[in-house]
């Protein structure tokens, strides 16, 4: 009896993991060459969205931090 849960369980577990985790890989490497050229304007805008994120990012856990006090 516990050889056959551990038949349907344990190694069906590890076989869905193991296909999911195959998939993602294919698609990874699919797409990890950019296929679009970006402008120097559009690399700008990019940053600076990051950095905007950023410092909405620290924003939000300095008031978290300041709540807490």
């Amino acid at each position: 009896m516990g050889s056959f849960l551990y038949e349907v369980f344990v190694k069906g577990i590890k076989k869905f993991f193991a296909d999911t985790f195959d998939q993602i890989r294919e698609i990874n490497k699919k797409y990890a060459v950019p296929q679009i050229k970006t402008s120097a304007w559009t690399h700008f805008a990019l940053i600076t969205l990051g950095i905007y994120l950023a410092v909405l990012l620290l924003l939000l856990v300095y008031k978290f931090i300041t709540l807490l006090k």
